[in-house]
């Protein structure tokens, strides 16, 4: 049943990439680019965010102010003591000239924010498509792990992102991490603690949440070098003209709707900003102890909060626990019988490493053979490893490797039905 049900999900979007194929032509279909583009992405944030880091100060009374400072926006007026100026207890907010902010730094902060959008959406169709056509299972477990890896980290690093603006919605995030944290039976205020770094918010704080931002997204590359090291060759760049097709996308949302931290509030005080009422709303500085009656959430970064708010601290535990086991344990069921494994002739094997180099999956390695053996090397394969695929058996020009259930001549018709079907 269950795997009718991919094979039916499979035919789908396979049909739904050669419906595409008639508006574009195969090599840019961005359908078939669903695993380099996240990557590519990965770098507008990459690039955007150390512009940004230049500029952003990670303490209590700096940050909002610096990151308006970016985006030429509000600063927080202070006196001459260097305090923060107060009425009725609300920090004052005044109004800079654009000339004296960072030219396009908006520009600069939407391209971050919608880089992250688009990193989280591709990385969820990439998801899709991976489990629909049935290429997540068995030997392919360890790219799948390490994809449900990445997707947790980019959600981790995403949301540190809303925390270090440290408005108002920040605040709010940040007590509703430690409640969740906190219902985590035996460690949960250890946890809480450690996420702000001890009993109270501090400069400090902001200080932590910007290392586990820029910590996460360095971890990200090491979760992509893991997730590649078993695939022969992946594509990592999309075509040119889905590269520009992508930069378009993302300059645009950013040029249209560049992230600022433009408020209700902020307008009605100051009428020169109601130009900017379609720019994405972000809230006002934070306040400790206040938190904000409406938190805006998003659909990419923010649903664990917005779940967590519709149903409960524990009921979002079990969901999003469920959700994340569920995905693990996927490729191991149901469990495939791999009677099929390639077997290597000791015999005829000279050693010429053309296997081991078409082999897709890192599944056939070279070793030395004993001393005083006619040839140096022989192929190898690593069983847990191997597809069955029949490549390394194509690739012999020895005949050295066979597929103990499938003679030859049935493995050079199906490659030459599947290029017959490929030219169609």
């Amino acid at each position: 049943m269950y795997k009718k049900f991919l094979s039916l999900t499979k035919n789908l979007t396979v049909s739904l990439e050669k419906g595409l194929n008639l508006f574009t032509t195969q090599e840019n279909n961005p359908l078939y680019f669903h695993g380099a583009l996240p990557l590519y992405t990965f770098w507008f944030l990459i690039f955007s965010g150390i512009m940004l880091w230049m500029y952003y100060i990670p303490t209590l009374d700096r940050a909002w102010t610096s990151v308006n400072y970016i985006t030429s926006l509000p600063v927080l007026l202070k006196d001459a003591n260097g305090q923060l100026l107060l009425k009725n207890g609300i920090p004052v907010v005044a109004a800079i000239s654009p000339a004296t902010g960072i030219p396009y730094g908006a520009v600069v902060r939407g391209i971050h924010r919608w880089g992250a959008a688009a990193m989280m959406i591709t990385t969820i169709l990439h998801m899709l498509r991976v489990y629909f056509t049935d290429r997540h299972r068995s030997w392919r477990w360890l790219p799948w792990v390490s994809g449900v890896l990445l997707l947790i980290f980019v959600l981790f690093v995403g949301i540190t992102g809303y925390l270090l603006v440290w408005d108002a919605r920040a605040y709010s995030l940040v007590v509703s991490t430690q409640r969740w944290l906190e219902a985590v039976p035996l460690i949960g205020q250890g946890l809480s603690a450690f996420f702000i770094g001890g009993d109270a918010i501090r400069d400090f704080t902001l200080t932590r949440f910007f290392f586990f931002h820029i910590g996460g997204a360095t971890f990200i590359f090491w979760l992509i070098w893991m997730h590649f090291i078993r695939l022969h060759e992946p594509v990592v760049t999309p075509s040119r003209a889905v590269n520009f097709l992508t930069l378009g996308f993302i300059l645009v949302a950013a040029g249209v709707y560049p992230a600022v931290n433009v408020t209700n509030d902020l307008i009605a005080q100051y009428p020169v900003l109601a130009g900017d009422k379609g720019f994405i709303p972000s809230d006002a500085p934070a306040q400790i102890g206040y938190l904000v009656d409406v938190i805006r959430y998003d659909a990419w970064y923010l649903f664990p909060y917005y779940l967590m708010e519709k149903v409960g601290v524990n009921w979002a535990w079990i969901i999003l626990g469920s959700a994340t086991i569920l995905l693990f344990v996927a490729p191991f069921y149901p469990k495939d019988r791999r009677d099929n494994i390639a077997e290597v002739v000791e015999a005829k094997c000279t050693g010429c490493t053309f296997c081991s180099l078409d082999c897709p999956f890192e599944a056939i390695t070279m070793q030395e053979r004993a001393p005083g053996s006619k040839f140096k090397l022989i192929a190898v394969v690593f069983a847990p490893r191997c597809s069955e695929c029949g490549i390394c058996v194509g690739a012999c020009p020895f005949q050295a490797i066979e597929l103990p259930n499938t003679h030859s001549k049935t493995i050079e018709a199906d490659v030459l039905a599947l290029l017959k079907t490929g030219a169609q």
